[in-house]
Order: C-alpha cells, then structure tokens, then sequence
C-alpha cells in the first residue's frame, strides 16, 4: 500500500505484473477509495475464521479493538502500517479521504494502537528529518559542517552524545506490528507476500484460480512460530540481495535448530531450503566442514550433491563415494541421479565420454546484428521457410498445466491455505505426484489428438490469464497450441508430460530453446541453442537424452560468428 494516494487515481503497478492482463495496458484502473480499508478487513477476517484458536491474546485483543474503532482511525491505521515506517511525522501526513486526521490519531491513541512521540534516538530522528531540518535544529554542532552529506552529519551527532532536542513536529508510532507481521503471516503462509495481492487482483492483474479452502497451513501454535521463525531467518539470509559475510553465516547456522525438530510437512521442506542456502554460502565462503556439517540437516536436493563434492575437496574419497552411492539407491530427482553416476567414475578414475557428442548438433555461422544469439538463430531458420517460436520452458510445462488443470488446483488436504496461490502447496515436491499419480496416469491414458486439442483449447479460452505455475499466458496462443498438438506426435507428447509430471521442480527446467514447425511437411524439430563459449547445461543435457530415447527430433545448434569484413583492414 501507498501512503498520499488519491482515491480515484491511478494505481502504479510493476511492468511485469501487466502481463498477464492485456486489458490493463490500455485501460487505466481505478480503486475504489476505501480499498486498502476493505482488503484489510478481508485479510483480519480470514485470518480469524481459520485460525482463532491460534491467536495469542495480544493478537485477539487486536483484533477487537480494530474492529471497535471509527471507519476514519482504522483507516489511518491501515495507511500507516502499511508504509515502511515504524514513525511517521503528523505534519506530513495527507490523507484526504479521512474526514480528520486529529480525531483518528486521538482515537486510536485512546484505543492504544497508537503512540505519540516515543523516545527516539538522534538516528531514529534523523530519518524522519531533512539534512535542512537536521541543520536548523542543530546549528551549533553542524554549522561547521554543512556541506557534508546527511549521514555524515548523523554520524557526528551520534558520536556528540548530545541528547535528543525537543522537536517542532509531532511523531507517531503505530503499535502491534509484530502482532500484525503474524496475522499476514497466517494469512499467506509467508513473510514474501503481502497486502499488495489483493491490489493486483483488484485491479485485474494478478487472477487465481477458485478453489475451496479447506484446509489450513497450521494445527497448533507450536508449528505456526516455527514457521514464523524460519521466515525470518530466510529473510536474514537473503535482505536486500546481499552476501552474508563468514561470521553473520555461522550466527544463522548457530540460530538453525535441529532438523529433528520440524514434523510439518511444509516446514520440513522451507527448513532444508534454508539450510541449503545457509550451507551454500559456507561453501563459497571457504568453510567446507561447517558447510558439509550444514548439508546434513536438509535432505533436499542439491544436500547431498554438494556433500559429496566438498568431501571430495576435502580428499576423503570414500564418503564422496559412498554419498553417490546412497543417491544411486534412493535418488531424489533425476538430475540428482544423473551427478551421482558421472562423479562416482570420476571418483574412481574412470574416464567418461562427452555426453554432448551423441547429440545431434551443427555449428551455425552467422553474421551477429545485436540481438540474442536465441532470435538471430530463429530469424534464420524462419528464412528457410520454417515458423519458429521461442518458448525454452514455456511450451511444454504450459500444455501440461492446461491439461492437468483440475488435477492441480484438486481439493486435496493440505494443497490450498490462502486465496492467492497459482498452485498447490506441494506441487514442486515428490509429494504431489504421490498424491495424484492415479489421476495423471489416467489422464494420459485418456490423451488422444482431437481429445488434447478440444480441452487444451477450451481451457485456454476458460482460464486465460490465472495464475498457474506451470503456464505463462503470453507465450501460449490458439496457433502454437493447435500447431504443437498436429505436428508433435501424440506418444511424444505423453512421455514428454509423464515425465515432466513425475517431477516437476527438477524437470521443468531445460527444455531447448527454439521449435520450429512445418506444417506442409508434417514435422517439426526442437533446436537449443549455445552461443560462443556457452555449454549445454546438465538438466538440458537430460532432457535431449530424453528426447532421443523417445524419437523427439532434437538439435544443439553452436553458433560461431562470422568475421565482418568491413572492419577488416585487407588491402
């Protein structure tokens, strides 16, 4: 949420959220005025439907006295927490819908969600100043100084010692915000998400499909501060994109409790991801043994991989060896089967072939105008009479998540908690397929040409634009729909959704780049393409094995630049 909007202007969102509503790139929205007051409330609502029996008393009693306030407080509550804050300055708030600002702020004092003017450090009050501001208010200790920067000037007010002066402004605190982190919490089952969902939804950017809520992410207090306190430490692990230094991992690693601890299926997932990227940074840090002892805790996918590396690394060769062989026996993905068997003859001095070599492949010389090497390598062979379309992942992970659309958003115990998911909770684990095996091998027991085309086709013209995790809208069309489904034989088809199905976090990943269609020719080809210097990664490296098991018409096209001329001094 936005503080100082006006309530029938316009809504900035992201570009990348337009995409899924051609609509909203021509027709400017509009919000009701009391929006964020109503998604709010919708927010409380849910929350306390599904989870009072959860709520501590601070939060209940929250919940109470909101509810009892004047629609123009709750109103000015909502705006206020929904800025980064925590302090805000009276005289700079500007909220022409709320009928007084002065009446709001007395109630909700009254109310105690609201404190006026906290004791406050010299940093704390800097930030709700300007470097002009800091200057008037301090003219004997920064006089001197004024052209330094405003941190600078904060700086040598800190080491001052000087007290905090009286203020000319009115600063106000708005209070339970912790209460009010774990009520979104409960709501999203994160701390990524927030109130600007339901914006995108009101304004017809981001859809969802219906689904019935039924279940609930949390049974017991226990669990929901688990999953509180493993977001936050996601959160330290990945603030502002920065790397943790040596000392700040080994404090989360030292915070971590022990596996052993987590039963919930969710949170024993959320917990080996961040252990795999608190064990990462280990590694990369220089700090195997922590790291090796950090890989230990998670058992999901690459923990073992990376175990057996640094192990490796660290000469003992038998525990390397022995990981790759505990992978080969019970393999959690087929990219982890696949670094199990080409690093355990590594292992013992075995000598592989180059895997890329049994690929078909050609070197492609071309004159490089700018662009991606993917569109000069499509214009050329749109030249040659070929449609080609860039779709990398797109394609086949969007046919599939329109075939199996009601298999994914199926009401399943434990799949959907919260309005705003584009797939069940457990799609990009093993145990959605356990859970729907028998539904997708019936429907691919049930694919047939004119049968995939008709629901393919009927579930794009009926779900155009919700979100689904496996299908990006505008990649897909009725013409590349129809083209795939007539030229890709249907048994290819099949395999290529069984095992995408089968495992759909690993297998998502590394489809070619380009397909090319020719219709007047029955056929069509799949091309991935390397430019100078790059190299087939390991999980396209599976998926063009794959397709030549099965007779998927497959190339790797190496492009190589040809010498401009014109730049060239021949005489």
């Amino acid at each position: 949420m936005h503080s100082n909007c006006s309530l029938s202007q316009k809504y900035t969102i992201p570009f990348g959220s337009l995409l899924n509503s051609e609509a909203a790139l021509h027709t400017p929205m509009v919000l009701p005025e009391d929006y964020y007051l109503t998604n709010f409330q919708r927010l409380l609502g849910f929350v306390e439907q599904q989870y009072a029996d959860l709520l501590s008393c601070r939060e209940t009693a929250f919940l109470n006295t909101f509810r009892r306030l004047e629609e123009d407080a709750q109103k000015l509550y909502v705006r206020l927490v929904g800025r980064k804050g925590p302090m805000f300055r009276w005289d700079k708030l500007n909220y022409p819908e709320i009928a007084s600002i002065e009446l709001a702020i007395n109630e909700l004092v009254g109310a105690g969600l609201m404190q006026v003017n906290p004791p406050l450090d010299l940093v704390a009050v800097s930030d709700l100043m300007t470097k002009s501001e800091l200057l008037c208010c301090f003219p004997d200790q920064l006089g001197p100084y004024r052209s330094e920067r405003k941190q600078a000037l904060v700086n040598r007010l800190v080491d001052s010692g000087n007290p905090c002066p009286d203020l000319p402004f009115t600063i106000l605190q708005p209070l339970y915000r912790e209460e009010l982190r774990t009520l979104l919490f409960l709501f999203f089952g994160n701390l990524s998400q927030d109130l600007t969902e339901f914006v995108l939804q009101d304004l017809g950017l981001n859809r969802f499909e219906s689904y019935p809520l039924n279940s609930r992410l949390f049974d017991s207090r226990e669990e929901l501060e688990q999953g509180l306190s493993l977001s936050l430490l996601w959160q330290e692990v990945a603030r502002d994109n920065k790397k943790l230094d040596l000392d700040e991992l080994q404090a989360l690693a030292a915070k971590l409790p022990p596996s052993s601890d987590f039963s919930h299926p969710t949170l024993k997932r959320r917990y080996a991801r961040l252990v795999n990227a608190i064990a990462r940074d280990l590694e990369r840090q220089g700090a195997l043994r922590e790291a090796v002892a950090s890989f230990q805790q998670s058992y999901l996918p690459p923990s073992r991989e990376r175990r057996a590396r640094i192990l490796a690394k660290l000469n003992d060769t038998a525990g390397a060896l022995a990981l790759c062989e505990e992978i080969q026996a019970s393999p959690a993905s087929s990219l982890e089967m696949a670094f199990a068997h080409r690093f355990a003859k590594t292992l013992k001095g075995e000598k592989r072939r180059r895997q890329t070599a049994s690929f078909n492949q050609r070197t492609l010389e071309l004159n490089d105008n700018g662009q991606r090497v993917e569109f000069q390598v499509q214009a050329h062979f749109k030249d040659q009479g070929w449609q080609v379309f860039y779709v990398e992942n797109a394609l086949i992970n969007g046919l599939a998540g329109l075939w199996f659309w009601d298999i994914i958003f199926a009401d399943r115990e434990g799949a959907f908690f919260h309005p705003f998911q584009s797939g069940p909770a457990d799609l990009m684990t093993p145990d959605f397929y356990r859970s729907c095996k028998d539904s997708i091998h019936h429907r691919l027991a049930e694919m047939s040409e004119s049968n995939l085309l008709n629901t393919l086709l009927t579930t794009y013209n009926g779900k155009q634009g919700i979100s689904n995790h496996l299908v990006i809208w505008p990649v897909l069309s009725p013409g590349l729909i129809t083209l795939a489904v007539s030229l890709i034989p249907i048994e290819q088809l099949r395999a290529m959704f069984q095992r995408l199905m089968f495992d759909i976090a690993h297998n998502r990943t590394g489809f070619p780049d380009l397909i090319l269609f020719d219709p007047a020719n029955n056929r069509y080809q799949w091309l991935e393409v390397k430019g100078p210097g790059d190299r087939l990664q390991e999980n396209q490296k599976l998926w063009l094995a794959f397709f030549q098991e099965n007779g998927i018409p497959a190339e790797v096209v190496y492009v190589r630049w040809a010498a401009d001329r014109t730049q060239l001094n021949i005489k």
